[in-house]
């Protein structure tokens, strides 16, 4: 068994990839030994794989493109969970249609993160201006996620990614819009490596990947094990959150497994529209196909579906 470290920025349904990969047993599969570290957020997460903290990632395109540009980083996707926007739109107790969010205070985490780049193109798609029509505010890492979006003193607009926003409407917040209807290429969940570690251990980096999809397979076609997934990560056990959190996520969750070249563009343009990069990037700056490429090459998908008999390399 290989040993690998694998940076986990949330215990949310976004790093469902890598929890299933565990759950199902596929890394020791594929002969690694994976120790999760988590992180408070994708701005704690990919610096330390930048460091050689650790040898992987679940990351999204807008943070990862970020860490790169400003720290001359090598971090590469070389595999995609969701390549669109996921997140959902709650708003505080007597706002409950899209119009009622106009002017009003949204929520992130961190400046210039996945979640204020998915207000802005959401924004572009209604014809609202980000610097007219909002006041994005960072609520910081310093406590339960949770919590400090739903502090109505600070915010009325939160950004969530499930089970956040059936947990809020709980707390009497309403659920107004879904992100996920967009369907704007966006790439989202993603595992992500460095190039140097891709080089130096394509053999290694392709077990992952291999373990990977198949996490991200078996959360998509098995609700009970999705649900169990969840629930042991998260900390969730209120069936009436995990059930949808479920469903929104694997409705979003599988497609080609390819890295979203678009979807990095996407991620790329919104982030130099909000001066968060100083330059436009070509999207193959951050992906890198082959590990992919290589299992399409194998047949690895259709015997995954089992439409063929496992290899025996």
């Amino acid at each position: 068994m290989e040993k690998i470290r694998i940076a986990c920025a949330n215990r949310g349904a976004g790093t469902a990839p890598v929890f299933s990969a565990v759950e199902g047993g596929y890394f020791k599969e594929n002969g690694l030994d994976p120790e999760l570290v988590f992180y408070p957020g994708h701005s704690r997460s990919l610096p330390a794989l930048i460091a050689g903290e650790v040898d992987f990632t679940n990351a999204v395109s807008p943070e990862l493109i970020s860490i790169n540009i400003h720290n001359k980083g090598d971090a590469v996707i070389i595999a995609s969970a969701i390549s669109r926007s996921a997140q959902q739109v709650c708003a505080r107790p007597g706002l409950l249609k899209r119009e009622d969010l106009r002017g009003k205070r949204w929520g992130v985490l961190v400046r210039g993160d996945a979640d204020e780049c998915s207000i802005a193109m959401a924004f572009e798609r209604w014809g609202w201006d980000i610097h007219k029509d909002a006041e994005v505010v960072a609520v910081g890492s310093g406590g339960s996620r949770l919590d400090l979006l739903l502090d109505a003193s600070k915010v009325d607009v939160a950004i969530m990614h499930a089970p956040e926003p059936f947990q809020a409407l709980k707390r009497g917040w309403n659920f107004v819009e879904d992100f996920g209807r967009l369907d704007v290429a966006f790439q989202n969940s993603c595992a992500a490596t460095k190039r140097r570690f891709l080089k130096t251990k394509p053999d290694l980096v392709s077990k992952y990947v291999r373990a990977y999809c198949q996490g991200v397979y078996r959360f998509r076609t098995d609700p009970h094990f999705g649900i169990q997934v969840i629930e042991k990560y998260s900390g969730e056990t209120d069936r009436s959150i995990l059930e949808p959190t479920y469903v929104l996520f694997a409705r979003l969750m599988g497609g080609m497994m390819f890295p979203s070249l678009e979807g990095v563009r996407t991620a790329g343009q919104i982030l130099h529209k909000l001066g968060v990069i100083t330059r436009l990037p070509a999207p193959e700056e951050f992906v890198d196909l082959a590990p992919i490429l290589q299992l399409e090459q194998e047949d690895f998908f259709a015997e995954m579906m089992g439409l063929k008999g496992k290899s025996t390399k």
